[in-house]
């Protein structure tokens, strides 16, 4: 039932962004059908995926049935149930570039290549 209500939802807002965008910003057929389609994709996600008062019937059903199992709709709960992997350990740094002790190699004062400009010249 809510793909057909998302379906019916995302055909008519499609359909008037699409006069919208030819009509008064003046925009071609081909570009407003395709924004209106995308808009419908999206339309037709949001709608398809929200959740109703037979999800949580359904879960509490689950919950009963079901005691050991996780409930369906416990996304946190599943989140922290997963195990995690190990990843690579940081690089360590043995010697090159980066391995210069502090303070050596600092540069001296700044110099500049130009002559010098004053009152005196």
């Amino acid at each position: 039932m809510r793909a057909l209500q998302g379906l019916g939802s995302a055909i008519v807002v499609s359909g008037l962004f699409c006069f919208f965008l030819v009509g008064l910003l003046g925009a071609t057929w081909p570009f407003a059908l395709g924004s209106g389609l995308v808009l419908g994709l999206g339309i037709i996600a949001v709608v398809g995926t929200r959740s109703s008062e037979k999800d949580v019937a359904a879960d509490a059903a689950w919950r009963e049935a079901a005691p050991d199992l996780p409930p369906t709709s416990d996304r946190r709960a599943m989140e922290l149930a997963q195990s995690t992997m190990p990843g690579p350990e940081k690089a360590r740094r043995s010697g090159g570039r980066g391995a210069r002790a502090p303070g050596a190699g600092a540069p001296g004062p700044v110099t500049s290549p130009l002559p010098k400009r004053g009152p005196d010249r």
